[in-house]
Order: C-alpha cells, then sequence, then structure tokens
C-alpha cells in the first residue's frame, strides 16, 4: 500500500449543518460513498480511492470555535480535477453553509497551482487546490 493519509476525522458543533455541508461537498470531490454510525457518537464518512473524511459531533460543546492559530489542525487542502471544478464549487460554497476567505485564483506557491479557501460551518478552514501535474 502506497504511503498516504487514510483517513481524517472532524468533530463538529452543529452535526446536522456540517452533514449538509460536507454531503454536498466530499462527493463533488472523489468521496461518493457514505455511511453513518451512531456509536460513540453520530457519525458520517465519506470514501472513495483517497481514503475516507468522518465528521462527528463534539462532545465538549462548550470547547472555543476552530482557529487555524492554536496548536493542532491548521488546515485540510483536497485536490480538485481542474480549476472548472473549483470555480463552480466556489460559488457553491456559501449557499451550503460555508464561507469564502480567499476566492478561486493562481497563488504563487508553485507555478500553475490554483485555488480556493474557505471554511465548514463551524469555521474549519479547507482548500480545494489543483495543480496540472497533478493530473493522472
Amino acid at each position: 500500500m502506497p504511503p498516504g493519509i487514510d483517513h481524517v476525522m472532524i468533530n463538529c458543533l452543529d452535526y446536522a449543518s456540517a452533514i449538509r455541508f460536507y454531503a454536498w461537498l466530499l462527493p463533488e470531490i472523489g468521496y461518493p460513498e457514505s455511511m453513518a454510525l451512531a456509536q460513540p457518537g453520530p457519525t458520517t464518512g465519506w470514501y472513495g480511492a483517497a481514503g475516507s473524511v468522518w465528521v462527528s459531533q463534539a462532545a465538549d460543546l462548550q470547547s472555543p470555535p476552530f482557529s487555524k492559530e492554536r496548536v493542532g489542525l491548521r488546515e485540510i487542502a483536497f485536490r480538485a480535477e481542474s480549476r472548472a471544478q473549483i470555480d463552480r464549487l466556489a460559488a457553491a460554497i456559501a449557499s451550503h453553509g460555508g464561507r469564502i476567505l480567499d476566492p478561486p485564483r493562481e497563488y504563487d506557491y508553485v507555478p500553475g497551482y490554483y485555488a480556493v479557501f474557505f471554511t465548514d460551518p463551524d469555521g474549519i478552514k479547507l482548500e480545494l487546490m489543483h495543480l496540472p501535474q497533478h493530473q493522472s
């Protein structure tokens, strides 16, 4: 098995809002199958060839909101198939409960790097990125 990340797990404050958001986003970017679990608490996962992403209800609803400045997760970046896919999904993010932080454009990280930065309903920073040499 090649090295890589098998799965990502996200705790959310508002499970219903998070599920609506990720149920829209994840199938669009290559995680078409889903599974809901009741134990240990409400959890839904989406999976595909790249692995899986799981969303669970946070046990501590009093915890401070997400901040990319604290120790821990800073952002999750997903690969997109094309610039057109990024543009299409970016146009719909707000209507699904997310918020655009930086609109789709080419960034100077490496030549051809095209991305949109946004948040999920809990403010977790996400990115959709496309780099032509990532095409298979």
